[in-house]
């Protein structure tokens, strides 16, 4: 069995990973510049690496992965969260010692950069609302009558905090686009939003979650139903033989009656992954020695984070807490449950740091490792 160290700890998605190639019978650490996050409460995790945080500390933050691999001996380094950039960047440093299962930096940046992506989907042949790349206060102006149509968003950005859907022109005041900073301008598309989580392997698409967007909170569907998706499954097959991906990548898509339009990308581990609660096996899908036939998501019942959705509101609707009700929450499980026991303490973490921080609780869950583009 191989040694895994999964870096990104703090996020429930990361938990899922960790529990699963635990399953499995592999040996799994995690790597985390937090020192209290919610991976470190679970049995599935044999030991918890701190490190510092790669955006403020990035030259600390590949020495202390490099001294892990070092005196641990991993097999397999997986990324799960934004630090999966920084990461990517000390790639070839890293693959002395152990595989990293992410793309190129460059990879990365082509499908974190919404502009870019755009871009290589024109190339690709496949759909996708008109983007245009705004870097100057003046490009933002000539929206002014037409601002109804689009969406605007930093080109990098996350969680959708400052993307502006739709808004009235004297909204655009609060857009400054810069050549370091830029946004996009992107045309809306309405109809049927679509969630879709893959793992490849040299193009291939090893392991394929689709669901339904459904009771968002910051941007992220906190509700997890798997379905087979016939449009979506053929549309990352071709994106797969077309960029010959090796890593973790999710979409966002709309569907109306002109047909599909994947919005963006998000080159990471996602919740998509809570799907394959029920097949362990998909951690085969990191494994290069193992083959590779696509394994397509089929939990028992659906998933949910359930304090996410108590907190976003959405269980004042006697429907809604019998949806919530019916799934399995995707933080406890009988056999790890100090994880979900946990929460209060990590919700006053989080909190603490937000407040020492300046800004809010969703921006502080990425802000010692998100990346903007930087070089």
């Amino acid at each position: 069995m191989a040694r895994i160290l999964l870096t990104g700890g703090r996020a429930p998605a990361t938990l899922e990973l960790a529990r699963l190639f635990d399953r499995q019978g592999h040996n799994v650490s995690v790597a985390e510049s937090w020192r209290v996050h919610v991976s470190r409460f679970s049995r599935a995790v044999r030991r918890n690496v701190r490190v510092p945080p790669p955006r403020s500390a990035y030259p600390a933050f590949v020495q202390a992965l490099e001294d892990a691999a070092q005196h641990l001996d991993f097999d397999l380094l997986v990324p799960t969260c934004e630090e999966v950039f920084w990461v990517a960047r000390a790639k070839p440093l890293l693959e002395t010692w152990m595989t990293v299962f992410c793309p190129s930096l460059s990879e990365l940046r082509t499908l974190h950069d919404k502009a870019a992506f755009s871009e290589l989907l024109l190339k690709a042949g496949l759909p996708g609302p008109p983007t245009t790349l705004l870097r100057t206060p003046a490009d933002v102006l000539a929206y002014t009558n037409t601002s109804r149509a689009y969406v605007f968003k930093p080109a990098f950005s996350r969680f959708g905090l400052q993307t502006l859907v739709r808004p009235a022109a004297a909204e655009l005041a609060s857009i400054h686009p810069s050549l370091e900073r830029p946004w996009v301008a992107q045309e809306y598309r309405g109809g049927q939003e679509w969630c879709a989580y893959a793992v490849f392997q040299a193009g291939s698409v090893a392991a394929l979650a689709i669901y339904p967007a459904r009771f968002p909170v910051a941007g992220a569907s906190v509700y997890f139903r798997a379905v087979q998706h016939p449009g979506i499954q053929a549309w990352a097959e071709a994106f797969g033989r077309f960029t010959g991906l090796t890593g973790q990548a999710a979409f966002d898509f709309k569907e109306d009656e002109n047909g599909l339009w994947a919005l963006e990308c998000n080159p990471r581990l996602t919740s998509g992954i809570h799907l394959f609660r029920d097949q362990p096996q998909v951690v085969r899908a990191f494994l290069k020695s193992q083959p590779h036939t696509t394994l397509h998501a089929a939990p028992r019942s659906p998933l949910a984070l359930g304090a996410a959705m108590l907190l976003g509101g959405y269980l004042r609707s006697a429907e809604n807490r019998r949806l919530c009700a019916a799934a399995r929450d995707v933080i406890w499980t009988l056999h790890d449950p100090l994880p979900a026991l946990a929460q209060p303490l990590l919700a006053a973490a989080l909190a603490i740091r937000a407040a020492r921080a300046g800004v809010g609780l969703v921006a502080a869950t990425t802000l010692d490792i998100e990346w903007n583009g930087e070089s």
